[in-house]
């Protein structure tokens, strides 16, 4: 399975190709939260050191990334599927340009860069903030606006996902051409290790190319996994007893906010087995584990914001709630978290590069 990932040429089955999208899905995953969390600091800096209004200029560098950053990972995502697709189209004898759909479904991703715009005009609007930047004659108009362009692309978007969604099902539930084909005879498929063995090691070694497919692969259903089983089982109960008011303010929204930064956890025992190869201390796990306390402070501020926000009364008018002062940028509170990122950022990143050294004993096997 490791070899010629993105070869374009044979067949594949049904399990490999699920394996594959699982961990395009995982580097996607993973690509994500590298890019969110170079995001913050990159925005802060650029928005103190170049603009007088710093705070303005800081959401609007952070929306508008977020939503480059969705587009440009989600337009990739498809793209890099199709070798492995047309593969998987070899294997039950269709042409590979039944792919097509793919290159469609790239394009979806793309109105969100203009979607993040009307909403980033409509919040600027209604905090009175840079009014030049605004095209707009009134709050009212951007919401008419952003409402229909909003409708029309999750119409769309919809439409969209329920073409790729057949075409999906299709592709994995169709049983490959027992025979050789005009693409090649039917592969074989490699033995997998148990789950429990091949993804929580307690022992033995693991080699780079499959510590990085596992890692991958692992990352992609943890990502689904664990915010759904948080949400599903603690959130709950946050909220019982929110509604009873013993918990902290904000509480709920903060188990919402850190579910999703969670999951990554779940590659510690690929990591200490990793670093047993390597014949390294299992504390340098601690590195790939730094961004953890940052978006741990982060996520509790803003949880703080978002449940003072929910408690203030349905009848207050919008205009009275001190937005800005809720999402103002110019405290030494935030200067510190920036620099913290940046510094847990940086031991990630060592860490990462650490565990991805070069090691010719086991480089070319499995896992021992």
């Amino acid at each position: 399975m490791n070899e010629h990932f993105f070869s374009g040429t044979g067949r594949l089955t049904r399990r490999d190709y699920a394996l594959r999208i699982g961990a395009l899905f995982g580097a996607t995953t993973l690509a994500l939260n590298i890019a969110f969390y170079l995001l913050v600091p990159a925005a802060y800096t650029a928005a103190t050191a170049f603009f007088r209004e710093a705070t303005a200029a800081f959401w609007i560098f952070l929306i508008i990334g977020f939503a480059l950053i969705i587009t440009l990972v989600y337009t990739l995502f498809p793209l890099l599927a199709i070798p492995a697709t047309v593969r998987r189209l070899h294997d039950i004898g269709c042409s590979g340009s039944l792919a097509f759909p793919l290159l469609f479904a790239g394009l979806i991703p793309i109105g969100l860069p203009m979607l993040a715009l009307l909403f980033l005009a409509g919040v600027l609007e209604m905090m009175n903030l840079s009014p030049d930047l605004i095209f707009f004659d009134s709050p009212e108009e951007v919401g008419l606006v952003l409402g229909g362009f909003a409708f029309v692309y999750i119409f769309l978007v919809f439409v969209g996902i329920f073409v790729l969604a057949l075409f999906s099902a299709w592709i994995f539930l169709k049983k490959g051409d027992p025979m050789a084909n005009r693409y090649g005879e039917p592969p074989v498929e490699e033995e997998l290790p148990s789950v429990r063995a091949a993804y929580f090691p307690t022992q033995g070694t693991i080699a780079r190319t499959p510590f990085i497919m596992r890692s991958l692969l692992l990352l992609a259903a943890a990502a689904i996994l664990v915010p759904s089983l948080i949400e599903a089982t603690l959130y709950p109960v946050v909220l019982m007893l929110d509604g009873i008011r013993i918990l902290p303010t904000g509480l709920d929204f903060f188990v919402l906010l850190l579910s999703p930064n969670l999951f990554p956890l779940a590659l510690l025992p690929l990591i200490l087995c990793r670093l047993r190869t390597l014949g390294r201390s299992k504390w340098e796990a601690a590195l790939t584990c730094a961004p953890f306390l940052p978006c741990l402070l982060l996520s509790w501020k803003i949880s703080a914001v978002l449940g003072e926000l929910d408690r203030v009364d349905d009848a207050t008018p919008l205009d009275s709630i001190p937005l800005y002062d809720y999402i103002s940028i110019s405290s030494d509170g935030n200067s510190f978290l920036i620099a913290l990122s940046i510094l847990c950022g940086i031991l990630a990143l060592i860490g990462i590069m650490r565990l991805l050294h070069r090691d010719a004993e086991y480089d070319n096997t499995s896992s021992s």
